[in-house]
């Protein structure tokens, strides 16, 4: 009988706890379930639980929700002068307000999906946005190096001071990057310190320094450009040969051709575009190899520009590729660049793919292409 009464006593307590509640999922906050909209695309629900958020100046995650708010409003033309209060408020708390944009880009999915609101938002603040972003750029996690070095090109002038005492940053990374946006905003007065940093003992500082100075139009770093081709340092090589195929007047084709095996995509990449700016001759059987068989994409459409870009040179051993393939997308591909290279010879080749061709959008493709040539 005393366990029985004991039971029912310990029932009863469980009753009243479930009665006033107690074992209840937590109520989420305003802000709690605003930030989910948000992450979610909802941003109409968003915006009103972030609004009402915001109205008590007490609660936490003030920023956050500024920040989120300031976003949304950014694409909406019936919010204008609310996205202008949010700039305003985010800028009146000074570095912390823009660094609560900045760390929005900490989530990988806010970053691919918001980035241009977010770099509208920062390039609207300015110099309250520079702190933030040079911090970001500082920081380990690659993405908010990457969207923070956008950003400060953007916002120009006033992050020129900032960028240049970046320069002396530990990090090699963080040099490259700051050495880089200092020569894309044309920060004349950075040169001198860029200069020094052709000394640095860090290829990557030295190469990135040379590349900068090269696009500032001191072309006697190009030595030093041309020596990076060959570095052991995957990210070295990627500069110098992003250089040669962007800003290099006249690259060295041979060098180039040498880098074609490289095991980089991009460097692979880079050089490609720049043998097709050199029409390079020697480079066009390597090029025709490239185009069917290396494993990137990029890479593969590369080629192929290439060697339109070539011409002439490129007929015979794409007429070549054309006859000895059963691969569609190699067909329409090669049957494109020939159409719009327009040489004759290539004629009778794409009249035999056409006949041979056992679907519709092939012989389409085959067929302008020879429409081009006739």
């Amino acid at each position: 009988m005393v366990v029985g009464r004991w039971v029912k006593i310990a029932l009863g307590v469980s009753l009243v706890f479930l009665m006033f509640g107690c074992g209840r999922e937590k109520e989420k906050t305003d802000f709690e379930l605003g930030k989910g909209y948000f992450l979610a695309s909802e941003y109409t629900q968003s915006m009103i639980r972030l609004e009402s958020w915001v109205q008590k100046k007490k609660n936490p995650n003030l920023l956050e929700a500024h920040a989120m708010l300031a976003v949304i409003y950014h694409d909406m033309d019936n919010r204008k002068a609310e996205y202008e209060q949010e700039i305003s408020i985010l800028k009146g708390y000074g570095d912390e307000g823009m660094d609560a944009v900045v760390k929005l880009v900490e989530n990988p999915t806010i970053a691919s999906r918001l980035q241009e609101n977010i770099d509208g938002i920062l390039v609207k603040g300015g110099s309250s946005s520079v702190g933030p972003l040079i911090n970001a750029l500082k920081n380990p996690n690659w993405r908010l190096k990457v969207h923070a070095h956008q950003a400060l090109i953007k916002i120009g002038q006033p992050a020129v001071p900032a960028l240049i005492s970046a320069l002396n940053a530990p990090d090699s990374y963080t040099k490259s990057m700051a050495i880089d946006a200092l020569s894309k905003i044309n920060a004349k007065e950075a040169e001198p310190m860029i200069q020094q940093k052709l000394n640095d003992p860090d290829k990557l500082v030295k190469v990135s320094a040379a590349v900068a100075l090269y696009t500032m139009g001191k072309t006697d770093s190009a030595d030093i450009i041309v020596g990076g081709l060959k570095d052991p340092n995957v990210d070295v090589r990627r500069i110098a040969a992003k250089a040669m195929a962007e800003i290099f007047n006249d690259p060295p084709a041979d060098k180039m051709i040498a880098l074609m095996k490289d095991p980089d995509p991009d460097v692979r990449n880079y050089v490609t575009i720049t043998l097709g700016k050199t029409k390079s001759e020697g480079a066009v059987s390597m090029l025709v190899k490239e185009m069917r068989d290396d494993k990137d994409a990029q890479v593969r459409s590369s080629a192929g520009k290439a060697l339109e870009a070539i011409g002439a040179p490129s007929v015979e051993p794409l007429i070549s590729l054309l006859k000895s393939t059963n691969d569609m997308e190699l067909i329409i591909r090669t049957a494109q660049i020939l159409g719009n290279i327009g040489d004759k010879r290539a004629v009778p080749a794409l009249e035999d793919a056409y006949k041979r061709a056992k679907n519709e959008m092939t012989k389409n493709e085959i067929a302008k292409a020879l429409n081009k040539i006739d």
